[in-house]
C-alpha cells in the first residue's frame, strides 16, 4: 500500500532503515467485523497502520481484516496477535453469532492488546472477561452499557487505553486511540508526525511530504532543519538559493550548512532536491503534466536535469515512472471491472 512518492535515500541511510526496519519485531494486528459489516470496513484503520510502516522505521505492521467467524476455520486465528481491533458501529451492538464464543475468548486471551470498538464493548460480557473495567462507551450504547453493569470512562471520552483492554467510541475514535498506541511505542513526535502525514491533524501540511518526514526524523525533530524544510516546500517551483534560505531565518549559510551535515549527514542542496524529486515523482504518477511542465514545476531548469537526478537518486527515468503508473492504473481498472 502506497501513500507518496518513494524518498530518496542515499545509500548509506537506505541500508540504515532498511537493517533498522528488519530487526524490528512484527506486529500482527487483526481487525475483527461483525458478519453484517459493509466490505471496506476496517480499511482506513489499515491504511493508518500500514502507513506507519512507511514513515516510522521499526514499525512493521502486519494488518489483517476478517470476521470474527472466519478465526473458526482459519489456522492462523490461532496465533499470537500484537493487537486484536473488534471494530463494532455507533448503531449496532454486536451479537455474537452460534459457535462465535470459543473463537472471541481465545482472541481476547491471546491478545497482547484488544480494542473494542462501539457496539463492541458488549462483546467482553458476553465472553465473560475483563468485568470491571470502565470502557468507552458511544452515547447510542450508554443506557444498555449501564443497564447491564458496563462501567463507562469519563464523560466524553472518545477513547480509552488502559490493561487489559482499550476501547473508543467509534471507527473515527479509534485512529486517535491508534495514534496514541504509536506514541506510546515510537514517541509522540512521530505519532503527531503520522497524524500530520495522513491528514488527521488539521491545519498542519509540514509532514505530508514523505522526504519531509524523513529528513526530520534523522534530524531529531531539530528546529532550524524543520523551518527550512517549510520553507524549501513553498520554494519548489522556484527553489530558494541557500544563501537566502539562510538569510530567512537570521542565520549565516555555513552555520545552516553545518547544522544539515551534523543532524543529517547531508547538506541543504541534498534535502531540497530530495523534497522537489519527490514532488515530480508526484506530479509523473497522478497528473498528465507533460516532463517539460514538470520541469518547471520543481525548478530543475531542464529535462536533462530532470532526468539526470532520477537516475542518480531513483535509479530509473521520469518516463519509466510515469510508464510503470499508468500500467498499474490500467490494471488496477481491468480488476474493477
Amino acid at each position: 500500500m502506497t501513500f507518496l512518492a518513494e524518498v530518496p535515500k542515499s545509500e548509506t541511510q537506505s541500508c540504515s532503515a532498511a537493517q533498522k526496519r528488519e530487526a524490528a519485531p512484527v506486529n500482527p494486528v487483526a481487525i475483527l467485523l461483525p458478519d453484517e459489516a459493509a466490505p471496506g470496513t476496517g480499511q482506513v484503520l489499515a491504511d493508518l497502520l500500514m502507513a506507519a510502516n512507511e514513515v516510522i522505521a521499526e514499525a512493521r505492521y502486519d494488518v489483517s481484516i476478517l470476521r470474527l467467524s472466519d478465526f473458526n476455520h482459519l489456522t492462523h486465528g490461532r496465533q499470537q496477535r500484537s493487537m486484536c481491533i473488534f471494530l463494532g458501529d455507533i448503531r449496532n451492538r454486536w451479537r455474537l453469532g452460534a459457535g462465535d464464543r470459543a473463537a472471541l475468548q481465545s482472541l481476547l486471551r491471546r491478545c497482547q492488546q484488544p480494542v473494542v470498538v462501539g457496539g463492541a464493548v458488549f462483546l467482553l460480557r458476553e465472553a465473560g472477561l475483563f468485568g470491571g473495567q470502565a470502557l468507552a462507551v458511544h452515547a447510542n450504547f450508554s443506557a444498555a452499557a449501564e443497564e447491564e453493569a458496563l462501567l463507562s470512562a469519563e464523560a466524553g471520552a472518545q477513547y480509552r487505553l488502559a490493561d487489559p483492554v482499550h476501547s473508543a467510541v467509534s471507527p473515527l475514535a479509534t485512529l486517535r486511540l491508534l495514534l496514541a498506541l504509536i506514541g506510546r511505542e515510537y514517541g509522540e513526535f512521530l505519532a503527531n508526525a503520522l497524524g500530520e502525514y495522513v491528514g488527521l491533524n488539521a491545519g498542519d501540511t509540514r509532514f505530508q511530504s514523505k522526504a519531509a518526514l524523513e529528513i526530520l526524523q534523522r534530524a531529531g525533530g531539530d528546529n532550524l532543519i524543520e523551518k527550512s524544510l517549510q520553507l524549501m516546500q513553498q520554494h519548489i517551483e522556484e527553489p530558494m538559493s541557500i544563501c537566502e534560505l539562510a538569510r530567512q531565518q537570521g542565520v549565516s549559510t555555513r552555520k545552516l550548512q553545518r547544522r544539515f551535515r551534523d543532524c543529517t549527514g547531508s547538506g541543504p542542496q541534498t534535502a531540497y532536491r530530495q523534497l522537489r524529486i519527490e514532488r515530480a515523482q508526484q506530479l509523473l504518477i497522478h497528473t498528465s503534466m507533460n516532463v517539460y511542465e514538470i520541469v518547471a514545476a520543481t525548478g530543475f531548469g531542464t529535462r536533462s536535469n530532470l532526468s539526470r537526478w532520477f537516475h542518480k537518486q531513483l535509479g530509473v527515468s521520469p518516463q519509466a515512472v510515469r510508464r510503470n503508473a499508468y500500467c498499474e492504473a490500467e490494471s488496477a481498472r481491468a480488476l474493477a471491472s
